[in-house]
């Protein structure tokens, strides 16, 4: 009815709703996701502005957006406000391919979670014991990890992760496969193995 000026909302607002009024869209704190431990977070910040961008002016040819954050030089923000698409991907796959991230190489996720915190740790280092002792070569992958994910707790457990990167997923999935087979999980760790994980958090 158009009784409604104005509409706050979080990123949930940029997943294809269609406000065909809207002049002015304001995104705070534009640089926040940036932050987050994720070899994707400049791609996920410049996917939300592009996206949150879209719904000012979809029926109005005078639609602004304003973007408020502390980075405005950093090349997701500016490239998402200068709608430069392309000169953003050839940034973002060139230093994917200088610190070996997807999708140059491939990536398995185990993550690690107990109500105990002392469990969690000790589960993610004996499983880390274990894949060094059926590593054949050093050539079948690398280990990152274990650390404390970025959410460090849900639903009261506590979670500690670790990555296996290598170009090939066969190698990672075998080594993975075999340690896990001969790994005892302790009572009260639950342990999730994520292949090409969307996120790392």
């Amino acid at each position: 009815s158009g009784d409604t000026q104005v509409l706050v909302g979080t990123q949930m607002v940029a997943k294809g709703l269609d406000f065909p009024a809207v002049r002015l869209v304001g995104i705070i704190n534009a640089d926040a996701s940036l932050r987050l431990p994720d070899f994707r977070s400049a791609e996920r910040t410049f996917n939300l502005l592009v996206q949150v961008s879209g719904r000012a002016g979809r029926a109005l040819p005078d639609g602004r957006v304003i973007v408020q954050t502390y980075l405005p030089d950093q090349y997701a923000i500016r490239f998402a406000v200068e709608g430069r698409i392309e000169e953003f991907y050839k940034r973002e796959i060139n230093l994917r391919r200088q610190l070996g991230f997807p999708p140059y190489t491939r990536l398995i996720r185990v993550v690690f979670r107990s109500r105990s915190q002392q469990n969690a740790i000790l589960a993610a280092n004996t499983f880390v014991e274990g894949l060094e002792r059926q590593r054949v070569d050093q050539t079948v992958g690398e280990i990152l990890g274990p650390a404390q994910c970025a959410i460090e707790r849900i639903a009261g457990n506590y979670r500690f992760h670790l990555l296996l990167r290598h170009s090939r997923l066969g190698p990672i999935h075998q080594w993975v496969k075999q340690t896990r087979s001969e790994f005892k999980i302790p009572a009260g760790v639950y342990v999730e193995v994520d292949i090409d994980p969307v996120s790392v958090m």
